[in-house]
């Protein structure tokens, strides 16, 4: 550690420890393709950055990642893009050759930023915690887990299960199947869902101190303080289950 002196205008010195300047991080830009089949499930583990995830007509799974650290840490942490038979794709976006329990602190991640394209019909099974996550014109069913961050599940057709701490969840459903379940739950943040008019589903809404706020009409079954159980449409058709602390809930159809 270097010592800088500095000399008063009455004559004391005066010791000052000036830390190291920080490594000026860098850039690395990886492509991938990867074969998935019909009704696959794409992984994905990454920390900070964000995800972008868009379906399309392909029959396998790019990559486009865009990674910013430190060149040490780029060399020690690695971006792991792996395959579990043709029906899996596995993405660690700060893989160690130890393994690791939990998210790492934020002094020793890589900051990660995905543009991913992958069939229509496949399966998300996403975590993150300061990532930001978009998804569009997914058809399979989707798991999100977030500490912090921002989701937004944009012309959905599945079953949709979101998590996160304190960032927003806003979800657009396209289409609504029979059996359909929408579970979202929250500490802080706020929920926005957008149904099509067929929707039809049992209703569970939870929160300390939240409220909810729906466009269509709800025909209330039973309601305390905290909870509400209800049916848009006739119910029966699906659930919408729906859980916070201080989050406030709003449902749009359309």
């Amino acid at each position: 550690m270097r010592y800088l002196i500095l000399v008063s205008v009455f004559g004391a010195a005066t010791f000052c420890a000036i830390s190291p300047a920080r490594a000026a991080d860098e850039t690395e830009h990886i492509a991938r393709t990867v074969a998935l089949e019909a009704d696959g499930t794409l992984r994905l583990k990454s920390f900070s950055g964000r995800v972008t995830i868009t379906a399309t007509d392909r029959k396998d799974v790019s990559i486009d990642a865009v990674r910013r650290a430190p060149r040490e840490r780029l060399d020690a942490i690695k971006l792991d893009i792996r395959t579990e038979g043709s029906h899996a794709v596995v993405i660690d976006a700060n893989h160690r050759e130890h393994s690791w329990y939990g998210f790492p602190r934020h002094d020793d991640v890589v900051e990660t930023d995905f543009d991913i394209q992958v069939p229509r019909r496949t399966n998300l099974d996403v975590s993150v915690f300061s990532a930001p996550v978009t998804t569009t014109a997914i058809d399979g069913a989707q798991k999100v887990h977030s500490f912090g961050s921002r989701l937004r599940l944009d012309d959905a057709a599945g079953s949709i299960e979101a998590h996160t701490f304190s960032g927003p969840v806003e979800v657009h459903e396209r289409s609504w199947q029979a059996g359909q379940r929408i579970s979202v739950n929250t500490f802080s943040g706020d929920i926005e869902l957008h149904l099509p008019a067929s929707a039809q589903a049992d209703v569970i809404f939870d929160s300390f101190s939240g409220h909810l706020d729906s466009a269509a009409p709800l025909t209330l079954n039973s309601s305390s303080r905290r909870a509400m159980r209800a049916r848009l449409g006739a119910g029966g058709g699906g659930e919408l289950k729906l859980k916070t602390f201080s989050g406030n809930v709003r449902i749009e159809v359309r």
